[in-house]
Parts: C-alpha cells; structure tokens; sequence
C-alpha cells in the first residue's frame, strides 16, 4: 500500500528535517510512502486532491494552517490532517478543522511513527474488489464485507451497508480470495469461511458472532486465528 503524504511548512529548513524523520520511518517499517513538500498553503492546496494525508504547519505567512486545513476540508474530505506546532495555545483552533493528529516541534520521532501508523490503519481495506448482484457488477471496498461463505465453485459476500445488508456473489473459491483480500483485515476461519476481523462482535468457545450469525473457527485455525485477532485488536487500540 502507498501512503502519499505531503508536508506544508513555510521554512524549507523544517520541511527537510520532516521529510527525512518520515524517511527513515517508512525504512524501518517497509512502509511505501511518496512526499510532496509544499512552502505555502497555497501550493497545497493546488496539489490536495492528489494526497492522503498532511503534515500541516499551523503558523504560516498569508494561509495559516487552520485556514488552510478548512480548504482541505472542503477540498479533499479524505486527506487526514496532522497539525504540527510548538504552540498549545493553537491546539483549540486546530481541533475546530477536526485535525487527524497533532506533532510537536521540534518533532518527536515516535510522535510522526504513531500518526503515520494511524494514517496507514484507516486505509486498510480500503481497496475495491468487484462482486455481482443479478448479473450486476459492483466495486465494494473490501472494508465492507463482514464475512464470506464458499459454495460449489462460487462464494457470497455479506456486505454490510449504511442503510441496508445484502448479499453479492463472486465466482472464485476462498484460496483465491486470500490472495486479493487485506491480510491485515482478513482471516479464513474454516475451509467455508473468510472473516473480516473488524466485524467480529464476540468470541468465546472457538466461536465467532458476526452481525447475523455464529461461525465456528476450525480447530487447526483456533491458535493463529487467535494470534491474528490479537494483532488486529493492538493495531486498532495502539
């Protein structure tokens, strides 16, 4: 997965030093990251859409960063904005921008690691995968799907909407799904069922409750489901 992240500071000197911290960052953790450095809101702001998340100086000449994190807003609601400042009196005014994170200056390492994890959490299962309703062809997130069921040479999606659930088909087996699917997100439970981690409501006694039903964890997948649920359960509370 590629992260692309821009940095907005008006002194070149400081843009350099987050660019290198961010760097070294993805290296350590095998994260894909492009950067795009921007010296003024304006630049940004031309360039926004293009971008998933920005590390945004609050005291900048012209376009202060809480004016241009408004933009950004109305631009690009997807693009998670990281507040960076030496000021805690401008935290209120960045909280009104509904700002993703904030980082101090002069920056704290663990601090940029923690919201770049955050950052790379919220795009898990972001990609699509096409599925079918009645010849219909759809792009569902992958995010969207509480669990999948196999059948004879096809498998069904339970898909979990805003309004409404309902269930899609794909003619593949689960040994191919777990090749297209998040592992991050994903685990096959059983020879009939792949899970989507974040949907799981309870588990207790080998067994999983999803939103409409119970599903039985095989007794060879029990400890690395196990493993699996726990991973996902640190990366989401940190």
């Amino acid at each position: 997965m590629m992260l692309k992240v821009g940095i907005c500071d008006d002194e070149p000197l400081i843009i350099e030093v987050m660019r290198r911290i961010i760097l070294e960052i993805a290296d350590k953790n095998a994260w894909e990251i492009n950067i795009r450095c921007f010296e003024s809101g304006k630049e940004l702001l031309e360039a926004v859409d293009t971008l998933e998340a920005v590390f945004l100086d609050i005291d900048m000449p012209e376009l202060d960063g809480i004016e241009t994190g408004k933009r950004i807003g109305e631009r690009n609601q997807e693009c998670k904005i990281i507040m960076a400042t030496g000021r805690e009196d401008r935290y209120k005014d960045a909280f009104r921008i509904q700002a993703f994170r904030f980082v101090t200056k002069p920056f704290d390492e663990d601090e940029i690691e923690e919201a770049l994890q955050a950052i790379f959490h919220t795009q898990i299962g972001m990609e699509m995968i096409e599925l079918y309703e009645k010849r219909n062809s759809y792009q569902i997130p992958q995010r969207d799907i509480s669990y999948i069921t196999a059948y004879d040479g096809y498998s069904e999606f339970f898909v979990s909407g805003r309004d409404t659930d309902r269930i899609l088909r794909k003619d593949c087996s689960l040994s191919e799904l777990e090749q297209e699917l998040s592992k991050e997100l994903f685990f096959r439970v059983s020879r009939q069922y792949i899970v989507n981690l974040s949907e799981i409501k309870e588990y207790k006694r080998g067994g999983i409750l999803m939103k409409d039903k119970k599903i039985v964890i095989s007794r060879r997948k029990k400890k690395e489901f196990e493993q699996a649920y726990l991973e996902y359960d640190l990366s989401v509370r940190g």
